[in-house]
């Protein structure tokens, strides 16, 4: 079994196939997340990694993502969208939205916040909209993340195939 910190997804698209946004994952078994973007790249030149999240990230996401979804905690939260009794929100309108500042340097850390909302698209107009300088590049919901986190753990147990920093996919 692999520490959570050290398995990754690297999410990118593939450079032939830019124009027609054809996007990808990939798990990787890594030190570090950017020793796992580079290691995606270096075996398979045509894959550009666009961001990288580890299995630890991830399950502090969906732990947050079930408290506002139980009331518990606050977030950005669409008009007209009304918590139900005890202020908890269906998980399906919960999201994470990750982008990057339009005014820093591409290479710096995502912006990741979490709004309430009916829809991805919604999600991330709704913060965009909170945070103009914010180019929006995901909005996941929480039933998305939770079913990431057990494909994430399939790939910590061994049970999923990964790159591993050998260069050698198990």
């Amino acid at each position: 079994m692999y520490d959570d910190g050290r398995v990754f997804l690297v999410a990118g698209y593939w450079t032939k196939l830019k124009k027609a946004f054809a996007s990808a994952s990939i798990y990787v078994i890594a030190e570090t997340a950017a020793v796992a973007s580079s290691l995606a790249k270096r075996c398979m030149p045509q894959f550009q990694p666009a961001g990288t999240m580890s299995l630890t990230e991830v399950r502090r996401y969906v732990a947050y993502m079930n408290r506002i979804a139980s009331g518990e905690e606050a977030c950005l939260m669409q008009e007209g969208g009304a918590p139900r009794a005890g202020g908890a929100v269906p998980a399906s309108q919960v999201f994470v939205v990750v982008g990057f500042s339009k005014t820093h340097s591409p290479d710096r850390d995502p912006i990741v916040a979490f709004v309430v909302a009916n829809s991805d698209v919604e999600a991330a107009m709704l913060q965009r909209a909170a945070m103009p300088s914010l180019s929006v590049s995901a909005a996941t919901s929480l039933p998305q993340l939770i079913a990431l986190q057990s494909r994430m753990e399939r790939v910590a147990k061994g049970e999923v195939p990964a790159l591993k920093e050998q260069g050698v996919i198990r």
